[in-house]
């Protein structure tokens, strides 16, 4: 038996009635491949009974007799295209002649330093040199092959430059300052660069100035991949190289005919770059490594997401119940926690729920840990001042605040019925920006925190100058510490400009000064008088005594006068200026000189040139110490247990 499944009603159909309007386009017309090549077109064929209107059909015609046109020219011909395999063009070449130039580059500059001539014999243009060959090279390695070359290089030479201006401010600022200021620049330098090139790159990834958050996920990761593997190598070759003594002794060892004269510094450097390139090379796009090290590092970061989150919360509980949590403590677990926070999101809409129950608590706790911080960097301010390693840690802890706002704010927002987290791919885009804004004004006169360190411990002294730290201005503040020194010197409240003036007159931490050193800062004002050798040749080393005994070039006069009445002559040192200077009262005892008092200049000028004019005399005798007469003015000594002497280091 056979169905039939056509309508019995074989009456017109509204889609082929006029009211439609509608009619069939004509086919395009292709041109045969080959001559006399059969041609589609449509031909009409009678309508079935049913239909009103007649379908078109395919029907396959007799071939059509083109028109005989002019043949075109020949196209040229083009070399094989490779396939798109999704790979950087091969430049290890080109990568290797860059690390072999930036070790070979660093190699004699250091030498340049190390022998004292030019260009290693100026610090700030060593420094600019040193900045710029350390970071530069590195960027061009990185972006070779997958970056056009031209605007890699605009974009390295923009590197180099920038970087230099800043070593030049760097070793400027660090005039007197300890040796390692010089790595915040460094690390600085190395945040503001990261961000920079997953901006740039991931830009250039879509064409446009603002790119999709995915694009910036991973471009960032992918270059955090690339610079774990590339510290990594480097490390391991470091370690194996050791300082280069170990590998020239084994080649010396094995190898005993072949001379080496090759110097250790140099075999090291030419060494690194090499591992540099082929670190770099060997994680170029489309590489199996990336790719693996990039999945297990999104891996382990997710799943370290919910045990920061229990290590966090037995930090915090167990900072409110025993020891409060410690400013680094703190920081670093907020840290980790964004790492972690961020690996688990992706910009993925379809995560499992523990992730994104994992990634709400996590925003709240790194506004807990980051107010953690701020009251533990506060009362550590509050009992020692302000430093420029606590101004680093300010300004971290408010980037920390910064994105724990933005981060729980997207959280409630997710709660309120919002996709949960989405807000955070625009909130990371602006703090970004934010972060390379901070690190550029951090590296110059902007905010140099050691600038405005100084700045607030002067105003520090200026409250509590018995308790302040002069010497930390002078050894720890550079160029801007020697200068609020020198300023405070010139103020108006004499203990600080005392003070101020000890710590610049401060020995450093050199070889104590001969005995002809001393009695050549020495100049006796008295006639007929000679300093004795038992004051020259002896250990003031740590004594609170004037400069003049301590440290080389330092000036001081002096003057013996039998201040005590004991019919012997104690020795009067006087060291400053003539706006502010003091004395101390040096007595011998059994046979070793001592500080026995202090004399402080009245507040007006002129004084200490009315003295060397011969205009000292003595005044009537005290239970104690005889006053000292300066040009009609009346100085009392004042005894060593209550003299305002410098403490001891």
């Amino acid at each position: 038996m056979r169905f039939s499944f056509r309508k019995k009603d074989d009456g017109p159909r509204w889609v082929d009635s006029a009211a439609l309007g509608w009619t069939p386009d004509e086919p395009l017309d292709f041109e045969p491949r080959f001559k006399g090549a059969p041609t589609w077109q449509y031909e009409s064929e009678p309508a079935e009974p049913r239909a009103a209107t007649p379908e078109p059909a395919l029907r396959l015609a007799k071939p059509v007799p083109q028109p005989q046109a002019e043949a075109p020219p020949p196209a040229p011909e083009l070399p094989p295209q490779p396939a798109n395999n999704n790979k950087a063009p091969n430049v290890l070449l080109q990568r290797l002649g860059i690390g072999l130039g930036q070790g070979l580059a660093l190699y004699l500059l250091l030498q340049s330093h190390a022998l004292n001539f030019w260009p290693g014999s100026n610090p700030e243009l060593f420094a600019a040199l040193f900045l710029a060959l350390l970071f530069a090279p590195t960027v061009a390695q990185e972006g070779l092959g997958e970056i056009e070359n031209r605007l890699l290089a605009l974009w390295s030479g923009t590197v180099a430059f920038t970087l230099a201006t800043l070593g030049l401010y760097q070793q400027w600022r660090m005039q007197g300052a300890p040796e390692h200021s010089g790595v915040t620049l460094i690390v600085l330098a190395a945040v503001t660069l990261m961000v920079a090139q997953v901006l740039l790159r991931a830009a250039l990834r879509e064409g446009k100035l603002l790119a999709g958050y995915r694009s910036y996920f991973d471009t960032a990761w992918t270059l955090a991949v690339r610079l774990l593997i590339w510290a990594a190598l480097t490390g391991i070759a470091f370690a194996l190289i050791g300082s280069g003594n170990s590998l020239l002794n084994w080649l010396r060892s094995h190898h005993p005919a072949v001379p080496l004269i090759v110097a250790p510094s140099l075999l090291i450097l030419l060494l690194l770059g090499l591992v540099s390139a082929a670190a770099f090379d060997m994680t170029a796009q489309g590489s199996w490594t990336r790719r693996q090290v990039m999945d297990a590092l999104l891996a382990c970061c997710t799943m370290a997401l919910p045990r920061l989150i229990v290590v966090s919360v037995a930090a915090l509980a167990i900072g409110f119940v025993r020891a409060p949590l410690s400013l680094a403590a703190a920081v670093a677990l907020a840290g980790l926690l964004l790492i972690a926070f961020n690996a688990s999101y992706r910009g993925d809409d379809n995560r499992t729920r523990w992730r994104k129950t994992s990634e709400g608590i996590a925003a709240f706790l790194v506004v807990a840990l980051a107010g953690v911080a701020a009251v533990a960097l506060h009362l550590r301010v509050i009992e020692l001042g302000w430093t420029a390693e606590r101004m680093l840690a300010a300004a971290a802890i408010a980037m920390l605040t910064l994105y724990g706002l933005a981060y729980g704010g997207a959280a409630l927002i997710g709660l309120g019925g919002g996709l949960w987290m989405k807000p955070i791919e625009r909130a990371n885009l602006v703090l970004a920006l934010v972060t390379i804004a901070a690190c550029l004004a951090l590296s110059t006169p902007l905010a140099d925190p050691l600038r405005l360190a100084v700045a607030a411990q002067a105003a520090r002294a200026e409250h509590n100058p018995d308790t302040f730290d002069f010497a930390w201005l002078q050894r720890d503040g550079g160029r801007f510490g020697h200068d609020a020194l020198l300023a405070m010197t010139q103020g108006h409240n004499p203990a600080i400009a005392r003070q101020a003036a000890l710590a610049l007159s401060a020995p450093a931490e050199t070889e104590p000064p001969a005995p002809t050193e001393i009695g050549a800062n020495i100049t006796v004002r008295t006639p007929g008088a000679r300093l004795p050798n038992s004051l020259l040749d002896q250990d003031w080393s740590g004594a609170p005594v004037p400069p003049c005994l301590t440290r080389p070039a330092q000036a001081c006069d002096a003057w013996f006068l039998d201040l005590d009445g004991d019919g012997v002559n104690e020795i009067l040192l006087v060291h400053g200026s003539e706006a502010r200077w003091w004395a101390a009262v040096m007595k011998l005892e059994q046979g070793k000189w001592a500080p026995a008092a202090t004399l402080a200049s009245p507040p007006c000028r002129g004084s200490l040139a009315a003295m060397r004019a011969g205009g000292v005399t003595l005044a009537g005798p005290l239970p104690h110490w005889r006053d000292v007469l300066v040009a009609g003015l009346r100085l009392s000594p004042i005894p060593a247990p209550k003299a305002d002497l410098p403490c001891p280091k």
